[in-house]
């Protein structure tokens, strides 16, 4: 079985945990897009594109040998598009070397993780060998652009298979889109394993704190988290609230100004993202809407619980009281009464993170696991084809 799996940056912490299992169960090549605007994301951190746009293998890129500990490199591909436009001739002819590629390789199914963008379309000629994840099975409020919304319904008359990482917005995702039920099946997503080895030796915030991390978008509910943060302060004065990444979409300054909030206002690099995960008391996610959440599977990395809001599939990742807390979204009060509670309990903090050890690191949601999964979705999708 020969597998094309073609992601992006945005993607990649959670893509190169699967592909270092799958590469062990089948002949998978790993072909990544990089863009202006993707080169630096999640653990992609590369300097500059190349100026020719073309499929280039992985080694020509300094910056991501370090991932050969993980993956084959042999066997892993950028696809380099130098040009901030779709349109533009380069970018064009990189998606043609990479359908001359696919036609030299035989490639029996082809794993997107993500719509392909209008640019990339001459890739749908393949299209009856297509599988896509979709992170998001519905669109969250920050996705609802026009040219966003013709990229996910052009892949989702071409493409046949698709795999959802949760079980909560199934049967919701089939009802949206008028999908048949044999065509959609499930995995779900593993820790954010490359974390846990990059901790810095010192840690990056002194005293007890929570975290809210990743870009701050208007969706993610920060606002709520703050006030809330205002009623914690007056029974718990000694814990305070991190807030790490890029963007702000409101004025932080007064819960600055008083001293329980503090803010890191910029790109967080992986190594501080994990050192301040891992001296975290525990992780908050205040989402207003939502589908499944990186941001959970990089707090159960450093094994640190979370406290969530019920929105999309947090509830089913967080499963309170095993790994963290649910409360309501936009419910200042519940928020700020899970945060005290958790912190008036480290005993059951602590059996929270034992839980997460045990099931996420070895169980059930180990990526040995998924990709065991995965390899069995791949199998079922070819024997899908062949009946067709």
């Amino acid at each position: 079985m020969k597998i094309l799996y073609y992601s992006s940056p945005h993607l990649a912490d959670c893509d190169v945990p699967l592909l270092e299992h799958l590469q062990h169960m089948a002949d998978v090549t790993y072909v990544l897009l990089i863009t202006p605007g993707t080169r630096r994301q999640t653990i992609i951190d590369i300097k500059e594109v190349k100026p020719e746009g073309r499929l280039y293998p992985a080694r020509e890129f300094s910056e991501l040998h370090f991932l050969a500990r993980y993956i084959n490199l042999d066997k892993m591909w950028v696809l380099n598009m130098p040009a901030p436009h779709d349109r533009s001739l380069a970018n064009l002819h990189a998606v043609h070397e990479l359908c001359k590629f696919i036609r030299r390789q035989h490639f029996d199914l082809i794993h997107l993780t993500w719509p392909l963008r209008y640019g990339s379309w001459e890739l749908y000629r393949f299209h009856r060998r297509m599988l896509l994840t979709m992170h998001d099975p519905l669109p969250h409020s920050s996705q609802r652009g026009w040219l966003n919304r013709v990229h996910r319904k052009v892949a989702l008359k071409l493409v046949p298979h698709f795999i959802l990482l949760n079980h909560t917005m199934r049967q919701q995702f089939i009802n949206t889109y008028h999908i048949k039920n044999q065509r959609v099946s499930e995995s779900r997503l593993g820790i954010y394993s490359f974390l846990s080895g990059h901790t810095a030796a010192e840690p990056l915030v002194s005293g007890p704190y929570i975290l809210f991390f990743g870009n701050i978008t208007p969706y993610k509910g920060l606002e709520y988290l703050c006030q809330a943060m205002r009623q914690v302060h007056r029974q718990l004065p000694g814990l305070r609230l991190v807030v790490a990444g890029r963007g702000l979409y409101f004025d932080l300054k007064p819960y600055t100004d008083a001293g329980y909030v503090q803010l890191i206002n910029r790109y967080i690099t992986n190594q501080e993202l994990a050192t301040l995960i891992e001296g975290s008391q525990f992780v908050v996610c205040p989402y207003k809407d939502a589908t499944q959440s990186g941001v959970v599977m990089s707090a159960f990395a450093l094994k640190k619980p979370v406290v969530a809001t019920s929105v999309g599939a947090l509830p089913e990742a967080v499963q309170a009281p095993r790994y963290g807390w649910v409360v309501p979204p936009c419910d200042v009060g519940a928020l700020a009464g899970a945060i005290e509670k958790l912190c008036r309990h480290p005993e059951q903090l602590r059996q929270m993170q034992q839980n997460i050890a045990n099931d996420y690191f070895t169980g059930c949601n180990s990526w040995q696991s998924i990709a065991r999964g995965t390899l069995d979705i791949y199998k079922h999708t070819l024997n899908q084809e062949e009946e067709r």
